[in-house]
């Protein structure tokens, strides 16, 4: 059975106007929005913007520009195999691959990028590096769809997300990052305690959860679930964009939980209650 064909939110065709203005030429599905070394551990990186000229498939963002960051000389399912995945993936995060230490369960599927990976290359190779900033007024952008926003400079990120309509993002780096960071993106925590540490540093925290054992804890902490996860009527990304900070008149309001995703988190988290049962 084929998939329902993507249907563009209704930001995109304003937006789609303004970019092609001030491109002066068709779009291109990927772009390159910016390269330069990373944050993380000074390896060559590149900030990528895809599914540009078309919706985002995924239907839990919804229909979101999204925008990936991946090291300039790997794509990012050789980098995860060989656990060169630091450049744009902190320490701090528990989910970073297993080559590195970490527990492997990043939701993001490494192998479905490479397209996008490739596409970038071409780009910096025939010299395309770079768009104004308002090239993204009136989108929605969701920030780290591969790779930690940290890794990437706030001086790039602040201009682009002012000029967007709204955003999404996660950062696993909260914890020695500076303040100013916290009004973009949230705190990517992997344990209840780290959810309290993160409200009280002046974060808002979003989890993925490992159990229901810790769906219960977060909830008394006082995260909401995910509004995507609510079986009821859930509500993608693209219209809740509830994920954006503490913005600048808030600190540390209360965050999100949703279960542990993708193929080897879901199976842990299975693990998990199972034992716990």
């Amino acid at each position: 059975m084929s998939r329902p064909r993507p249907i563009s939110h209704r930001w995109r065709v304003s937006w789609r106007h303004v970019a092609r203005t001030l491109t002066g030429a068709a779009l291109s599905r990927t772009v390159v929005v910016w390269s330069g070394p990373s944050q993380l551990d000074g390896t060559p990186i590149l900030l990528v913007a895809h599914a540009v000229t078309a919706p985002s498939e995924n239907r839990k963002t919804g229909d979101m520009l999204q925008l990936s960051i991946m090291r300039a000389d790997m794509d990012p399912i050789s980098a995860w195999i060989a656990g060169a995945d630091g450049a744009v993936c902190p320490s701090a995060c528990k989910h970073r691959s297993r080559a590195r230490g970490g527990d492997g369960t990043c939701y993001v599927n490494k192998a479905r990028l490479s397209s996008a990976w490739r596409a970038a290359r071409r780009a910096v190779d025939a010299g395309h590096i770079g768009v104004p900033v308002e090239f993204f007024k009136g989108a929605r952008l969701r920030c780290g769809m591969e790779g930690d926003p940290a890794a990437v400079p706030l001086d790039v990120w602040a201009p682009i997300l002012s000029a967007a309509q709204a955003h999404t993002g996660y950062t696993a780096a909260w914890r020695t990052l500076p303040r100013a960071w916290s009004r973009y993106f949230m705190a990517s925590v992997a344990s209840p305690t780290d959810y309290l540490r993160a409200r009280s540093a002046g974060w808002s925290p979003f989890a993925a959860s490992a159990s229901a054992a810790d769906d219960q804890d977060y909830a008394a902490a006082g995260a909401a679930v995910c509004r995507a996860e609510r079986p009821a009527a859930p509500m993608a990304c693209v219209d809740c964009l509830g994920c954006n900070g503490s913005r600048s008149s808030e600190t540390g309001r209360a965050g999100f939980h949703l279960p542990m995703h993708g193929a080897i988190g879901a199976n842990v988290r299975k693990r998990n209650d199972t034992a716990a049962a």
